[in-house]
């Protein structure tokens, strides 16, 4: 059952790979680029660049400023309104999913598949007779399971350049859901996905001292998982994958909290309860956290699907002509945005601060808003435009008089 599992999933994400778009998206920045557009050096000051006092004429119209990715409604509004913008602050955001996962980490150690193993894998590295040799080689079993945990996370985020390419696709979203829900049943106790089962490690047979024994059981370990824990690990390394490169510091949060109670508990002092009807109750309750990520994802690709807007056809060209001319009769400035349909954070833009009525009341009373669909960047008056209104890659609104 699970190699089935595993082979739908390898031949999902191959069908995906064949059609999606060439596409990487900097989270950093909140930029979109075509592959073959990405740019070898970072555009200065992407994500805000006013033109007011070096403007541009450009088709009959000047520039009066830009904004080059994604940014949230207070950014936006003080664009719009010509105010200095601050750089976004996600540090505490950041710091948010370290603690949740260091905590969740801790928190693994009270499932069914850990909490009465410990004193077991404390007897087997030698770490049962407590005092400061189990401190020592718990520590070493603890670090070996985090620096796993970190290793694993940082390829995950070099993959992610792969999952860039992928997650503005409704159907990858809605196979990362599914993959999910698999994960939340093995959780929940509907099958097992424990590889430490088929894979055991003989310590007596390697020729290692103790501590070095210590450090490659965590490891071991840490790799292959228990039943309650690998839903968990894979959960946090998709999430390492699909997210900002510091989204890798995740996974190695995760391996700290698991690592924490393992060099007290060699040396003999009681950090953890004993087993009880508890653990089960720990076991339900990430799988419905990982049950929720599911539906999240489900929400994404749902929201990814094409509607009326995004299916139709327009022509960008003769509506920026349209709104020059009424910008002439009117005096109003135009509001360019330049969007593609295989850009994700255009798609965030439009269901988060777009779509905000303070956000849409403003642009109506201030602005002709036009959307400019961009879908091939390469197309050579498409990339003489975007050349004229130095713009790298996408969402970029254009404020022009």
């Amino acid at each position: 059952m699970k190699k089935f599992l595993i082979f739908a999933l390898l031949f999902c994400v191959s069908l995906l790979y064949a059609d999606a778009p060439a596409m990487v998206c900097d989270e950093e920045t909140g930029i979109c680029y075509l592959v073959d557009d990405v740019p070898l050096v970072e555009p200065d000051d992407p994500t805000d660049a006013p033109a007011t006092d070096d403007a541009t004429a450009t088709g009959g119209m000047s520039v009066i400023r830009r904004h080059i990715g994604t940014a949230d409604k207070a950014e936006f509004l003080a664009f719009l309104r010509g105010e200095a913008v601050e750089d976004p602050a996600a540090t505490a955001t950041f710091w948010g999913m370290l603690i949740i996962a260091l905590l969740g980490g801790i928190a693994l150690n009270l499932t069914p598949c850990v909490l009465p193993m410990l004193p077991v894998n404390l007897a087997i590295i030698g770490a049962s007779g407590g005092g400061s040799q189990g401190f020592r080689r718990g520590l070493l079993y603890g670090t070996g399971m985090a620096l796993t945990y970190g290793i694993l996370g940082v390829l995950a985020a070099f993959a992610g350049v792969s999952f860039g390419t992928l997650n503005s696709s409704p159907l990858f979203n809605f196979a990362i859901a599914a993959i999910f829900v698999i994960l939340s049943l093995a959780m929940a106790g509907v099958f097992n996905l424990d590889l430490n089962a088929r894979f055991r490690l003989n310590v007596a047979q390697l020729n290692l001292s103790r501590d070095a024994a210590a450090l490659l059981m965590g490891a071991v370990s840490a790799l292959l998982a228990g039943a309650c824990v690998a839903p968990v690990v894979i959960s946090v390394l998709i999430f390492a994958a699909n997210g900002s490169w510091y989204g890798c510091l995740v996974p190695f949060a995760l391996g700290i909290g698991m690592a924490l109670p393992w060099p007290l508990a060699g040396a003999g002092l009681s950090v953890l309860p004993k087993p009880g009807k508890f653990m089960v109750v720990f076991k339900y309750i990430f799988a419905v956290i990982i049950f929720a990520a599911a539906g999240y994802y489900t929400y994404l690709g749902i929201k990814l699907l094409p509607n009326d807007e995004t299916a139709q056809t327009q022509d960008g060209f003769a509506a920026l002509e349209a709104a020059r001319q009424e910008s002439a009769l009117t005096g109003k400035p135009v509001l360019v945005k330049f969007t593609a349909s295989w850009c994700k954070n255009c798609h965030a833009m439009d269901r988060g601060v777009l779509s905000d009525p303070e956000v849409k009341e403003y642009i109506d009373e201030n602005f002709i808003y036009v959307t400019f669909p961009a879908e091939n960047p390469d197309e050579p008056a498409i990339a003489a435009l975007l050349a004229e209104y130095e713009i790298p890659g996408f969402p970029a609104f254009v404020i022009l008089q």
